[in-house]
């Protein structure tokens, strides 16, 4: 017999080992077997390095979402803290014996305000009940005290008083005389005016807390990262015909109440109204003097040079600005100091609706001037608007309504009490808002 050729079973006498196959296998099938099970012990492996490592995350997510939730929950018992200290503040200022009514009122309306706005959100869904009704309760007490504040009759000057139907702080404002008008060609000439009779004004322009009251749902919305529909902040991308809607709103359940003078509304200021009580008893530029600059800061939320930083604006040299008022967008409404008539916000903040149509050429008109100056009568003029995604602008023609005061995103020039600008009554913007008047009825 061959030995070459007998015994394929044993190892060759020189070189690689040859492959081991048991008997009546063949080489290809154990091969693929192998293959196999090597390639199932890898997928074990991977499987198992799998669950590991999704075990450790979530593991981390779970003491992660442990560890904030406590850091969070410890965020909100502070707050709600915080908030019941202050709001246990105000109640303490209010047994206060030596408030009048209205100080009575705006302090209730102030304490509602931080019930309603800090303290309730945070509170567990068992200890609601009692904040609503503590709310319900002050909402009574601020109703029978406007009662008490306003009088039947308005020939003279009132005192000032809360309207219970959407908590507006009005300040009476005296029947008197005024020079009206500037410097700029649609200011001029300047003339006297007379207010003939007394009027209310509110305090602050229409929050978003107080629009919502009569008008559910409005939405002030934001512009760009910053928020302009904080409940504290004024109102703003109000329509002239929204705000007009209001205020008659407001005179219906005021009306329905008995608490309105006879042959008064409640309605958006006349331009000759308006700017005799942002002026209040002043004839600078402004109503705490001729230069806007960081004093002007104190008395005004406008454009600031940390704003326009902040905005990337590439301006014009901005001149007299301040270096930075504190806010960037709308303020909440009477942050900052108020004019001697104890307005806030007349200049600045939220740009403000009247009831004026807008003519350029308004204060040459001899029907203009004198006493109790209104313009009734529409007029055409060039409104200006922006194409989308700075593709330029575009001219129409079509009439506008009054707004005055300037707003956050103005330079100081525009922020001067004669200031004068326009928009058609059916358009809005992120910073022009309202302040109604309780004023005679304009027939």
């Amino acid at each position: 017999m061959n030995p070459k050729s007998d015994d394929t079973s044993r190892p060759a006498a020189s070189g690689k080992a040859k492959p081991f196959f048991p008997p009546g296998s063949t080489g290809a099938s154990t091969m693929r077997l192998r293959a196999e099970l090597q390639h199932e012990e890898a997928k074990m492996r991977i499987f198992k390095i799998f669950m590991v490592l999704f075990v450790l995350c979530v593991g981390a997510f779970l003491a992660y979402s442990v560890i904030s939730w406590r850091a969070e929950s410890g965020a909100i018992a502070k707050r709600l803290a915080e908030a019941k200290r202050n709001l246990a503040k105000l109640e303490s200022d209010l047994a206060e014996s030596s408030l009048s009514p209205h100080d009575r009122a705006a302090l209730l309306v102030r304490i509602m305000n931080v019930r309603a706005e800090n303290v309730m959100p945070l509170l567990p869904r068992n200890e609601l009940h009692d904040a609503e009704q503590a709310n319900r309760r002050d909402a009574s007490e601020i109703a029978r005290l406007a009662s008490v504040t306003l009088p039947p009759e308005a020939e003279q000057p009132g005192a000032d008083f809360i309207v219970p139907s959407a908590y507006l702080d009005m300040v009476g404002i005296p029947a008197g005389k005024f020079r009206m008008g500037g410097s700029m060609d649609n200011e001029m000439p300047v003339r006297e005016i007379t207010i003939t009779h007394p009027f209310w004004i509110a305090r602050t322009e229409v929050t978003n807390r107080q629009i919502q009251m009569l008008i559910p749902g409005f939405n002030s919305s934001k512009w760009g990262d910053f928020r302009l529909n904080l409940p504290s902040q004024p109102a703003v991308r109000v329509r002239w015909d929204q705000a007009v809607m209001y205020c008659r709103k407001l005179t219906e359940l005021e009306r329905a109440a008995g608490r309105l003078p006879s042959g008064y509304e409640y309605r958006l200021p006349t331009e000759a109204e308006w700017e005799y009580a942002c002026r209040a008893g002043t004839s600078t530029n402004y109503y705490w003097g001729d230069e806007f600059g960081n004093e002007g800061a104190k008395y005004a939320n406008g454009l600031d040079f940390k704003s326009a930083e902040r905005f990337q604006w590439r301006l014009p040299p901005i001149s007299g600005a301040a270096d930075d008022d504190g806010h960037r967008v709308a303020a909440p409404a009477g942050s900052f100091q108020p004019n001697a008539w104890g307005l806030y916000d007349m200049s600045g903040n939220a740009a403000e609706w009247c009831y004026d149509w807008y003519d350029p050429k308004a204060y040459s008109d001899p029907a203009m001037a004198g006493a109790d100056s209104v313009k009734r009568d529409p007029v055409s003029v060039g409104f200006t608007r922006y194409r989308p995604f700075d593709a330029g602008t575009w001219t129409t023609e079509t009439a506008c309504r009054v707004i005055r005061g300037g707003d956050w995103g103005m330079d100081p020039k525009k922020l001067r009490s004669a200031y004068r600008f326009f928009m058609p009554p059916n358009e809005s913007d992120t910073a022009v808002g309202f302040r109604p008047v309780l004023a005679c009825e304009i027939r």
